[in-house]
């Protein structure tokens, strides 16, 4: 049990930090799943219980961002009643707008093409080179001007830019955070509101996601309530630890280093994988 647990806090380590920082946490999730030992216990579970587990560390990861952003989605969701209301087309119904331009993509792409995306596009040597190329990416953004546009003040193509890379995130190995955090700063978006908004419009994806995923669901054996329960914890604070730094680090826009890092990870695990 003891080793067990110890592996779902590491799995819950990777979901919290890997969900937030633009690192990619299904190419790091499904790397770790092809270690033997790891695979090993995940061997055991048919895939509705594998699918359990990956729904209850995304729940946590969803309750992270709603308690970071806590005062941003209060005062949007009050503000764009308070517009509605008195039929004001104001701020907060044009950032609310934005995010649901911006989760079109996201919904239309998983619909469509998650099964065949879990099925054939998953290999880890797939899921190395996409790593290399997500770390490009960051790379590469450090080159885009800086701006200081507001969610809110972003038109509708440049709100569905958003949401295509979001979309294009769909496949393992590219950064979701990543992704949309460099299509917002495409979109004139200052960092730390392309962080925002990144972060905001992931509330939906992650959740519909997860109503997509649930009707797969399956029981989960009784011996791996507790590691399961551990590791949604360790997501959780996890999570909120990634979402500080991260946010902290666009001040400066520091999207490089964890560009070298995903290039570095990518390299290693296709070295690893042809030893």
């Amino acid at each position: 049990m003891a080793y067990i647990i110890a592996v779902f806090c590491i799995l819950g380590i990777i979901q919290g930090v890997t969900e937030f920082l633009p690192v990619s946490s299904s190419g790091h999730l499904a790397l770790l799943e092809a270690i033997p030992q790891v695979h090993n216990i995940f061997g055991t579970m048919d895939t509705g219980a594998k699918l359990f587990v990956n729904v209850a560390l995304h729940l946590a990861s969803l309750i992270a961002i709603v308690i970071f952003y806590y005062k941003d989605i209060v005062g949007l969701i009050t503000g764009t009643i308070a517009e509605m209301t008195k039929k004001q087309y104001g701020k907060n119904l044009k950032f609310a707008r934005n995010i649901v331009i911006a989760s079109i993509p996201a919904a239309f792409v998983g619909l469509l093409f998650n099964d065949y995306v879990e099925a054939s596009i998953s290999s880890p040597i797939i899921v190395s080179g996409l790593l290399i190329i997500n770390g490009i990416m960051l790379i590469a953004s450090n080159k885009l001007p800086k701006k200081s546009r507001k969610c809110e003040e972003m038109g509708l193509l440049q709100a569905l830019l958003v949401g295509i890379f979001q979309a294009v995130a769909i496949l393992p190995g590219i950064s979701r955070s990543g992704s949309t955090i460099v299509a917002g700063l495409m979109a004139g978006l200052s960092p730390q509101e392309a962080g925002k908004f990144s972060f905001l419009m992931a509330i939906p994806v992650i959740a519909g996601a997860g109503l997509l995923e649930s009707r797969k669901l399956g029981a989960i054996d009784a011996g791996f309530g507790i590691p399961v329960l551990i590791a949604m914890a360790v997501t959780f604070i996890a999570a909120l630890a990634s979402l500080k730094l991260l946010i902290a680090m666009l001040k400066e826009l520091h999207l490089h280093y964890f560009g070298y890092y995903t290039i570095g990870a990518g390299v290693a695990a296709l070295i690893m994988l042809f030893l």
